[in-house]
């Protein structure tokens, strides 16, 4: 299992009228922590598209529990429960402060880049994630 965390303040055009977080938003911050996360395994996205393997977004799911307001720090908690296979599936919780104000999940699969044909996760990305899922040294 990972866990990974990483921190976003709420800017002013994240915000409705009413000052709260525009719910497309959360969306955005669950692909920042996922890219956060990535950068801190050392596989950055630039680098798995250099390899010819693309990384669409297959579903997302979201349940709001309360607002964010602009200036809120926000804990944006990304969880990879499995090992990829054909797909990566990511939960993510979002904090403000103790408060868990939505939660989800975004499962993105893999693709060759020139055929747009589906593929098995790169060897690179499993290279950086099997210590994780190995039994004998479970990091958190």
């Amino acid at each position: 299992m990972i866990i990974f965390q990483t921190w976003a303040e709420v800017r002013y055009y994240e915000t409705d009228l009413m000052g709260i977080v525009h719910h497309s938003n959360y969306i955005r911050y669950f692909e920042y922590g996922r890219h956060k996360l990535l950068q801190d395994l050392n596989i950055p996205v630039a680098e798995i598209e250099a390899a010819g393997i693309m990384m669409p977004v297959v579903s997302v799911t979201c349940r709001y529990k309360a607002p964010a307001k602009m200036g809120d720090t926000l804990r944006i908690v990304t969880i990879i429960d499995k090992m990829p296979a054909a797909k990566i599936v990511a939960r993510t919780e979002i904090y403000n402060g103790d408060l868990l104000i939505c939660n989800g999940e975004v499962t993105v699969g893999f693709i060759h880049a020139d055929t747009r044909k589906p593929t098995r996760a790169p060897e690179m990305l499993l290279e950086k994630m099997r210590p994780y899922f190995c039994e004998n040294n479970l990091k958190n």
